[in-house]
């Protein structure tokens, strides 16, 4: 490990945690490995127990590290990067990844919507809804809750198939010809509860991305409401801003990118 500069106005936790991010950087340190220690650091560096564990938050924050009770501090895995551009599955996303994709249905049922579904879905209060919840993996990795709200008159017995291994997209198009166009979607900052934490193996509180998403068919017709919960340490959603209309269209193609809906 390099050496810290006493003399630098820079807090010598500051140094540290800069260090170990430049082993990280340079893959001296890789996803799943473990940090040194609080003793280890301050051992290293002669500093207090207090500044080695500041250090070590600093990496937290920064979404470098995670902590795991009883056993350690661990690199993070690298984040995926996902745009708002292009409407694509949650499993059409891991295959062109090279990555396997899983579901585990917790819930699925056909009920009544909230006012607030029924309204975005455009439905009157009698019509009901299929409510499916899953978690979404990635190679057996917990990276995301997704929350959807389908019609059930417009996929009749979706109950009966096995979403834990088929896209919703999928079904939804290629057995009930519904054809998705198009999505309108918000991101939103969100804290992790400790059901979402337990689900997606995080700390309560950790930083999490929302996205709340309502598709529509070719003809204009509401399809799907859905509320996604990302990992914060596994995701960001990269987009290009144009400042005047037709400026830099040539070059959008290369900054589309895609964003997990199914």
């Amino acid at each position: 490990m390099a050496s810290l500069n006493r003399q630098s106005l820079e807090p010598l936790y500051c140094q540290i945690s800069d260090v170990l991010q430049s082993m990280i950087d340079n893959s001296e340190l890789s996803p799943g490995d473990r940090l040194p220690s609080e003793h280890e650091i301050a051992s290293q560096y002669n500093v207090s127990r207090n500044t080695a564990r500041l250090a070590i938050n600093a990496l937290i924050m920064r979404g470098l590290a995670y902590r795991v009770k009883g056993k350690g501090t661990f690199v993070t895995q690298r984040r995926m990067r996902y745009g708002l551009m292009q409407l694509t599955s949650f499993s059409e996303e891991m295959r062109r990844r090279g990555m396997s994709a899983g579901s585990k249905v917790l819930s699925l049922v056909c009920e009544t919507p909230p006012p607030k579904i029924a309204q975005r879905l455009q439905l009157d209060a009698q019509t009901q809804v299929y409510k499916i919840e899953r978690l979404r993996l990635a190679n057996g990795e917990p990276m995301a809750l997704h929350l959807s709200y389908v019609p059930c008159d417009l996929c009749p017995g979706l109950e009966k198939e096995d979403l834990s291994q088929a896209s919703l997209y999928d079904l939804l198009e290629v057995k009930h010809g519904l054809r998705i166009a198009y999505a309108d979607q918000v991101l939103k900052p969100a804290i992790a509860s400790q059901y979402e934490a337990d689900l997606l193996t995080v700390y309560p509180g950790s930083p999490l991305l929302l996205v709340e998403s309502l598709a529509f068919l070719d003809r204009g017709m509401p399809v799907e409401y859905a509320r996604l919960i990302y990992r914060g340490d596994r995701y960001e959603f990269p987009f290009q801003s144009v400042r005047r209309s037709g400026y830099g269209t040539h070059r959008r193609e290369q900054f589309v990118e895609k964003v997990l809906v199914d």
